[in-house]
């Protein structure tokens, strides 16, 4: 089953990165870790917190699961004490016990989107560089819509059938309880909890938790969508799936090991606003030179083609001029009279008219600007013009 749920939705940025990573270790069930510690307890004397009956009278052992990038306990949660816990990256189940019980290993798929366009092509631009990998673009889909459309139907060609649907209140609030720990940012954060009972045309059966995680950010959506599937044969199904949600609303966060991490955020995010205003700083410094080239050129509009005649990729060049800076309704008119196309900067918010027919522009800090169709053609580390500041413009229409 937990292969159909993978197939069904995968066919289907730098500071918020790390929060969502955080947030997914903690959802997960599954973590990296260097060791893991289990100590015996009295399931009597355990205050549960969802399905209390599961501890009563039964011997359990407490997991302590263990950050290998700090060495410190990230959290502890109790299980049956004939359950072993395997928490090692490659592991293909995280818990299994006898009476073939198993547990596989959390499946996690990370999502970002922006309803705004600029945002939205700075997150397909920081995918294409490589920069979230792990992120795919879709825009929000409720934890409902996602089973009802995709994994319902899908299970179903394939034999499996939807006994039960139901909310696990216990899961949700350890969630809740761990987001007030976190560091507080402008971020904003919901979490989704459906528990799922299915069976096989055998009449095997399966117990599958889903969580949704959406965080909202200055106009970025991050979410995530996440399955763990347990396996049990149908004569002990129903005390291992109880031990299973057990555990899970009553997993226990380190504090030490949460203030650790929103330190680490709270220094990301500071190393990051840096970073920007550094960024910011250099970009109006190359503006500023761009538009005193062209007031010292009196808005000339003499070519210089010659300059670059010898280089075979560039198509066309020219100066800007400062009667070029277009709003997007004048650029639209004055492109269809005259093929010129429109092209802007996002990092500076510039725009310009040039002459149209390439498919990439670069314009220097003393407002010259080249147009090729050669997508891997960069004059900045080209030593026949590399002396200048070059930036990339995009095509606007």
């Amino acid at each position: 089953m937990r292969y159909i749920i993978k197939q069904t939705i995968m066919t289907t940025i730098k500071t918020q990165l790390l929060t969502i990573l955080t947030v997914t270790f903690i959802v997960s069930c599954a973590f990296s870790i260097s060791q893991n510690d289990q100590e015996d307890f009295d399931g009597n004397n355990f205050t549960s917190r969802e399905n209390s009956k599961t501890a009563q009278g039964k011997k359990l052992k407490n997991v302590k699961v263990y950050d290998n990038t700090n060495g410190l306990v990230m959290l502890h949660f109790p299980i049956p004490k004939d359950w072993n816990y395997d928490g090692t990256k490659n592991a293909e189940f995280m818990l299994t016990a006898p009476n073939n019980i198993k547990v596989a290993q959390a499946e996690p798929q990370t999502y970002a989107y922006s309803n705004d366009a600029l945002s939205l092509q700075t997150l397909q631009q920081m995918q294409s560089q490589g920069q979230a990998q792990d992120i795919q673009i879709a825009p929000v889909t409720s934890l409902s819509d996602i089973l009802k459309t995709h994994v319902i139907p899908s299970a179903e060609s394939q034999g499996y059938t939807l006994n039960k649907d139901y909310e696990l209140p216990g899961v949700l609030a350890f969630l809740q309880r761990y987001e007030s720990g976190m560091l507080k940012t402008s971020m904003k954060s919901k979490f989704h909890v459906r528990g799922t009972e299915w069976k096989d045309s055998n009449g095997n059966k399966s117990f599958i938790v889903f969580v949704q995680t959406i965080m909202y950010k200055h106009g970025f959506i991050y979410w995530t969508f996440q399955s763990t599937e347990l396996e049990a044969p149908k004569a002990h199904f129903n005390d291992a799936k109880d031990a299973f949600i057990y555990a899970l609303a009553n997993r226990q966060i380190n504090m030490a090991w949460q203030h650790a991490k929103n330190k680490e955020l709270l220094e990301s995010i500071r190393s990051n606003n840096a970073y920007w205003e550094k960024v910011t700083r250099q970009r109006q410094i190359q503006h500023n030179q761009r538009m005193a080239a062209i007031e010292s050129r009196g808005n000339t509009s003499r070519s210089i083609g010659n300059t670059y005649s010898d280089i075979l990729d560039i198509s066309h060049a020219g100066y800007l001029k400062r009667d070029a800076m277009n709003s997007a309704g004048q650029s639209k008119t004055v492109n269809m009279i005259g093929e010129r196309s429109t092209i802007s900067s996002m990092a500076t918010g510039e725009q310009y008219n040039v002459q149209s027919g390439s498919k990439y522009y670069w314009v220097n800090t003393n407002g010259a600007y080249f147009g090729t169709d050669n997508s891997f053609f960069d004059p900045r580390i080209d030593n026949r013009i590399n002396d200048q500041q070059w930036s990339q413009f995009e095509i606007k229409n």
